[in-house]
């Protein structure tokens, strides 16, 4: 007799409660503010390439600066952005602890665990027929995983550099732990933009209202 895939009633593959859609929502912001900080830090308010744009802004005035004096003005710049950065950061850890305590003591249809082996048990159980849409779902749910390991690895990462000159061992490691930190964030940017496009597809495709259960909520079905 071919198996067929029942309907659960612990954890549903697709939960739009308000618990997940505010740290969906409020995440998505988070690392949002914390791209934008980035751009201002490393493109818009370059402290090295302002330099000049001072020194000749000041000579107008006719007040001559240094390349040192100017420096440290444009430093000033930089330092601000940098405490938003930390703020945004914080909040970030925040969020995460949430989640992991939504995965940890919240019901079995907030976590994602639980619902990641649900998509499994489906595809396990998926008729031939079935098996391909199935393993796509599995797929997709699986990425999400990678998102939330990229997650921890930017928590961890951020909160050793906010710390990094209170230990010898936080400074004597600094510049790895720079690298390991700008690379995650390049994963993050790229993991929302594929999701971006995914979730656009869906709701364009086979999945019609998707965005708005997001915002909106949707009681699981049965």
């Amino acid at each position: 007799m071919t198996p067929t895939i029942t309907p659960t009633t612990e954890a549903p593959i697709k939960d739009y409660r308000a618990p997940l859609r505010f740290w969906h929502w409020g995440n998505s912001l988070l690392v949002s503010l914390q791209l934008i900080t980035i751009l201002f830090q490393e493109v818009i308010v370059d402290a090295r390439s302002a330099v000049p744009e001072f020194q000749e802004t000041m000579a107008k005035e006719n007040i001559a600066l240094t390349v040192k004096q100017a420096s440290s003005l444009t430093h000033i710049l930089s330092e601000r952005i940098w405490e938003w950065h930390i703020y945004f950061g914080w909040a970030m850890v925040a969020f995460f602890v949430l989640r992991v305590w939504l995965e940890l003591r919240g019901p079995s249809e907030l976590r994602f665990s639980a619902r990641l082996l649900e998509v499994a048990r489906r595809y396990r159980l998926a008729p031939a027929a079935d098996k391909s849409e199935a393993g796509k779902v599995l797929f997709a749910k699986s990425t999400y995983a990678l998102f939330y390991s990229f997650l921890i690895v930017m928590v961890i990462s951020g909160v050793m550099l906010i710390y990094r000159n209170d230990a010898d061992f936080l400074r004597s490691i600094k510049h790895e732990v720079e690298e390991v930190h700008n690379f995650t964030m390049y994963l993050i940017l790229g993991f929302f933009v594929v999701h971006v496009v995914g979730v656009v597809w869906a709701e364009l495709t086979k999945d019609h209202g998707l965005i708005s259960r997001m915002v909106g909520g949707e009681a699981p079905k049965r």
